[in-house]
């Protein structure tokens, strides 16, 4: 009876696990879609306006499949919610910037993300501009509802610690990291993501905060 009981436990969670696989393999196949439209040619400035179209209509949808998962994705804005989001962005900096530099050093080379979108912002002009507008606004969107949130909720089943660090370690798998520094980077990215994401509760928080990062990061804060 016990190894019955047991058997099927184990049998439901690797089931769990399959699904969550499967649908983490789906959102990245999804992710890569609007990005795509980029590489035809950089330097159209349209082909960068149909990324940005199709990264909406990608949240979008992605949005209401995941409000008829959970209802933790918006509220009425809770000013002690957006002081934490300041302190973590403050925290994010100092980790960024003297913490991380100060273990692996001043010199490392930049991941494939981080080469594509300085290739993009050195286009100038139009395709510079939408780019950045893609940057701050639609990729944080986007990925705040990919990983903190549909992944978020199908690793429900599988526990809390499962929920932190599968949706944290996809984050930064598909930010293109080859090197130590650029996967601790990306990993502590992906963690302060998913603290707001947790200590705020709603969704709303984390899509503000990583905007927040990536515009600090555009503007070269």
């Amino acid at each position: 009876m016990i190894f019955n009981r047991a058997i099927t436990v184990i049998s439901k969670k690797v089931g769990q696990l399959i699904e969550l696989v499967l649908v983490t393999v789906l959102i990245d196949i999804i992710l890569d879609i609007p990005p795509a439209c980029v590489f035809i040619d950089k330097s159209n400035g349209w082909f960068v306006l149909l990324s940005i179209i199709l990264g909406g209509v990608v949240s979008y949808f992605g949005y209401r499949y995941l409000a008829s998962k959970t209802t933790a994705i918006f509220e009425r804005i809770n000013l002690k919610k957006i002081g934490f989001i300041i302190i973590m962005l403050v925290l994010t900096r100092v980790l960024m910037d003297f913490i991380i530099p100060a273990i692996f050093g001043q010199n490392q080379d930049i991941s494939l993300n981080q080469t594509m979108i300085e290739s993009m912002f050195q286009q100038g002009g139009m395709v510079a501009l939408l780019f950045k507008l893609n940057t701050v606004i639609i990729a944080p969107i986007i990925e705040e509802i990919s990983f903190r949130g549909i992944i978020f909720e199908e690793a429900k089943p599988l526990g809390e610690v499962v929920q932190f660090i599968w949706p944290t370690f996809v984050f930064a798998a598909v930010h293109g990291p080859s090197t130590p520094e650029q996967w601790t980077v990306y990993l502590t990215a992906g963690a302060l993501l998913m603290v707001v994401r947790l200590v705020t509760k709603k969704l709303q928080y984390s899509v503000m905060f990583h905007m927040a990062h990536n515009l600090m990061a555009t503007v070269g804060l």
